[in-house]
């Protein structure tokens, strides 16, 4: 069985299937459980029950309601945990880091100086370099600097 005949493991958490005793809330359009491989205590799994793959998969509504929860289930962890920070994480599609091909948002309690490190260093462009970003993105064209 390949990986597209597999049934999808987040559908089956959603479905009541899998995973009941790692749930924290539901509700008619999301779910929140633990996730089994946690990089901290209390990492925190939101999905969508309606089965979209990524961010261009699933619906407006969809999004929305995953975001309520991710609000929600944040303030939650805050008042349990009482974390130092909190890292949200979503990933699109393998090039995007995407594993688990159902669109979930990760909710990672920190503490100063824990383990996790972040995967870039992030370094200032020019006004040259955004300007033909922004108009590819706003006109859809590229500009004379990308051609």
């Amino acid at each position: 069985m390949d990986e597209a005949e597999k049934p999808c493991v987040f559908c089956e958490i959603a479905a009541g299937r899998e995973g009941d005793g790692r749930v924290l809330f539901e509700d008619e359009r999301t779910i929140a459980f633990l996730d089994h491989t946690a990089v901290t205590p209390g990492h925190t799994l939101v999905v969508p029950r309606m089965h979209a793959a990524d961010i261009w998969e699933i619906s407006a509504d969809d999004a929305a309601a995953v975001m309520r929860t991710v609000h929600s289930v944040a303030a939650t962890i805050r008042e349990a945990l009482r974390p130092d920070g909190l890292t949200l994480f979503q990933a699109n599609r393998s090039a995007g880091w995407q594993d688990v091909f159902h669109l979930h948002v990760h909710l990672v309690p920190r503490a100063a100086g824990d383990h996790l490190v972040r995967p870039w260093v992030a370094t200032a462009k020019s006004d040259a370099e955004l300007s033909a970003v922004r108009s590819l993105l706003v006109t859809g064209r590229r500009t004379p600097l990308e051609a």
